[in-house]
C-alpha cells in the first residue's frame, strides 16, 4: 500500500530530506510523494518524522532467561520507544556462541519479534574467555558483530588472538573495557557511595581497561566499538585516540546521560547498573562527548528483570535498568533541558548507529532507503505506569512519570506497527 505523510517536519540528520515537510512510502521504501497516485494520506499535524531508532545494545533475554523477558516482549517495548531495529547482546543462558544459537535468535525474532533484530555472538566459547568461538561460521549465520559482553578474557593474550582473528574476517568487535583488578563494586568510588557504605567501583576500572584495549586494537587493526563509556576521563582518552588516527567508535547509555551517582541517594535498586553511575561532572562530560562527536552512539543497554530481582538490599540486587520503552521521549527530555540537541541525539541513534551496525539502508529518511520511521508529537506527552508497561522488566525508574512527547505512529519496512 502506498502512503503519503504530509504536514510534518522531517528530522533526519545528514539526509537531503532533512527539514522537508512530506514523504512517500511505497514498496517498503521512502519515495518522492509527487510520484504517487491514489495513495493513502496521513496528516502529521505538524509533528516530527524521524528515522526509526537503532539501539546497538539491548538484552532480549531469550533464549534461556524468559522469566526476565522474551524477544516478543522486549521488541514490542522497543517499538513503543520509537526503536525499529535492535542489536541484541549475546548474554543469554546459555550465551550465544554457536551458529545454531544465532539462527535460533533470528528464527524467534522472525516469528514473534515486533522490530528488526540483529544478533551478536561471543568472541570466546561459552563466553569463558579461554577458547575462540567459530567466528567465521557465526558471521555466516547472521551476526553483525562479536562481543564478550561483561565476561572477561582469561588473559590479554587470548584477547589479542581474538582481535587478530576478527580482523582477518573483517568483523567488528564490541568491547566492554574494564580492568579486572578494579572491576568490583556496585557504586562509583565517590562521596555518595562511600557515605552509603556501598562497595566501590573506581573509574580506573574503565580507564585502565581502555588503555590496554587501545594498544591491542592498534596492534591488530581490528574494527572496534567501545561500549558503555561512563567517565569524563574515558571521553578525553577516546578523543585523543581518535585524533591520533585510531579507527574506533564508542557509545554511552541513556542512563549515564540522564542520571549521576546522586540517583543512588535513596538506594533505589533500579539504579544498580553493570556500569555504575558516575559524578555529575562525568555525566556532563559524556553529554559533551556526544555533542562534539567523540561519542558516536547512544544505546539503551536495556536490561529487563523480574520484580524479585530487585527486592534484595541494593548491593545484592541484579544489575540493570529497563529504559527502552521511553527512548525517544528521553532523548527529547535532554533537548528540553538544554543539555543535548534533539538532532544530535537522534543522529547518535539513527544514521550513525546504522553505519556501525553496517546497515546502510536504515537510519535515514531518504528516497530508496527502507521505510523505517516514527511520527513524534513534541507537544504531546506520555505517561509511564505499570498498567501500560510492555516490557517484561519491571525495573524502571520511569514508573509514575510523565514525559513530554508522544509517538503517533511507527513504521517498519513501510508497514505500520502496532504495540
Amino acid at each position: 500500500m502506498s502512503l503519503i505523510v504530509r504536514n510534518v517536519q522531517i528530522i533526519s540528520p545528514g539526509s537531503p530530506l532533512h527539514g522537508a515537510t512530506e514523504i512517500g512510502i511505497d514498496q517498503h521504501t521512502f519515495v518522492d510523494p509527487t510520484a504517487l497516485t491514489n495513495a493513502t494520506e496521513i496528516d502529521g499535524k505538524a509533528g516530527w518524522l524521524v528515522p526509526g531508532l537503532i539501539d546497538l545494545r539491548i538484552n532480549l533475554r531469550e533464549p534461556g532467561l524468559e522469566h526476565k523477558g522474551t524477544i516478543a516482549s522486549e521488541t514490542r517495548a522497543a517499538v513503543a520507544g520509537g526503536i525499529t531495529s535492535v542489536v541484541a547482546t549475546p548474554i543469554t543462558d546459555p550465551v550465544v556462541d554457536s551458529p545454531a544459537d544465532v539462527r535460533l535468535v533470528l528464527e524467534r525474532a522472525k516469528e514473534s519479534g515486533y522490530c528488526r533484530v540483529f544478533p551478536t555472538a561471543m568472541l570466546t566459547q561459552g563466553g569463558e574467555g579461554n577458547h575462540l568461538s567459530e567466528m567465521a561460521a557465526l558471521i555466516d549465520a547472521g551476526c553483525v558483530a562479536l562481543a564478550q559482553g561483561n565476561r572477561p578474557f582469561s588473559s590479554r593474550k587470548i584477547e589479542l588472538n581474538a582481535l587478530k582473528y576478527a580482523q582477518s574476517l573483517g568483523i567488528r568487535v564490541i568491547l566492554d573495557s574494564e580492568s579486572r583488578d578494579f572491576a568490583e563494586g556496585c557504586a562509583h568510588a565517590g562521596q555518595i557511595g562511600t557515605g552509603l557504605g556501598l562497595s566501590l567501583n573506581s573509574p580506573l576500572s574503565e580507564t585502565l581497561g581502555l588503555a590496554a584495549d587501545f594498544e591491542l586494537v592498534d596492534a591488530t587493526g581490528v574494527t572496534a566499538h567501545f561500549s558503555r563509556i561512563t567517565t569524563g576521563a574515558s571521553v578525553a582518552r577516546i578523543r585523543e585516540a581518535k585524533a591520533k588516527g585510531l579507527q574506533i567508535t564508542c557509545d554511552v547509555t541513556l542512563a549515564h546521560l540522564l542520571y549521576s551517582e546522586k540517583a543512588l541517594a535513596d538506594l533505589d535498586p533500579n539504579f544498580h547498573l553493570e556500569r555504575p553511575l558516575r559524578t555529575e561532572d562525568d555525566r556532563l562530560a559524556l553529554i559533551a562527548g556526544v555533542a562534539d562527536g567523540t561519542i558516536d552512539l547512544i544505546v539503551s543497554d536495556h536490561s529487563p528483570h523480574e520484580t524479585g530481582a530487585k527486592l534484595a538490599p541494593f548491593p545484592e540486587t541484579e544489575r540493570g535498568m529497563s529504559l527502552v520503552e521511553g527512548a525517544i521521549q528521553l532523548l527529547f527530555q535532554l533537548d528540553q533541558k538544554g543539555e543535548l540537541g534533539f538532532e544530535q541525539s537522534i543522529s547518535a541513534m539513527t544514521v550513525k548507529a546504522a553505519q556501525v551496525a553496517n546497515q546502510q539502508q536504515l537510519g535515514s529518511v531518504q528516497y530508496g532507503h527502507s521505510a523505517d520511521c516514527v511520527l513524534f508529537d513534541p507537544n504531546g506527552s506520555t505517561v509511564f505506569d505499570a498498567s501500560h508497561w510492555l516490557s517484561a522488566g519491571t525495573n524502571s525508574p520511569l514508573f509514575g512519570h510523565t514525559l513530554s512527547g508522544h509517538i503517533v505512529g511507527c513504521w517498519i519496512n513501510g508497514r505500520r506497527v502496532a504495540t
